[in-house]
């Protein structure tokens, strides 16, 4: 197609191009523009999905998540190259999504996380203490006769952590 140029971002290789997307997001939220909020996970996907997982130290709401996606817009929008095309996501981790820094822990203490050790062992306990570099956790004995063990538990060994749904438990 004569005449017709193609932008310098499309140009661009795909990991350049998510790496440009990655970097202006993580300015804003660096800069302060985005509260105390921070990222847990950021994905730029090559259909043009971005996806920003976003976390506080007092949770996430919807309303957070639509006034930062209306910052992160506002920066996406003034790069010409992008030409506006592209799918912004602005959401809360969930559940299905690991704990990935300590300070996330704060706001769990109290509900059961399925802890997974970069050595593989894999366990379920209730999260009663946090320190500055460890997680304390309860773990319930397998059968009746055993007796609750108390573990300390430091965050490097932890190689994923997710907070357990409970229904019908009070």
């Amino acid at each position: 197609m004569e005449g017709t140029e193609v932008p310098s971002f499309y140009c661009m290789s795909q990991s350049t191009a998510a790496h440009h997307l990655e970097s202006l997001i993580r300015s804003a939220f660096e800069e302060g523009r985005c509260g105390e909020y921070y990222i847990v996970d950021l994905v730029v996907a090559p259909n043009h999905h971005i996806g920003v997982f976003i976390d506080g130290d007092e949770g996430v709401s919807l309303d957070t998540c639509t006034q930062i996606s209306r910052i992160l817009e506002s920066i996406l929008d003034a790069v010409p190259e992008l030409g506006g095309i592209y799918e912004l996501e602005v959401s809360s981790p969930g559940v299905s999504r690991p704990l990935k820094f300590l300070r996330q822990y704060l706001k769990h203490s109290g509900r059961t996380l399925r802890i997974k050790l970069v050595s593989n062992e894999q366990f379920d306990g209730v999260l009663t203490n946090i320190g500055h570099d460890t997680i304390t956790v309860d773990i319930k004995p397998k059968d009746k006769k055993g007796e609750l063990v108390t573990r300390e538990i430091a965050f490097g060994d932890i190689k994923e952590a997710y907070v357990t749904v409970q229904f019908g438990k009070k």
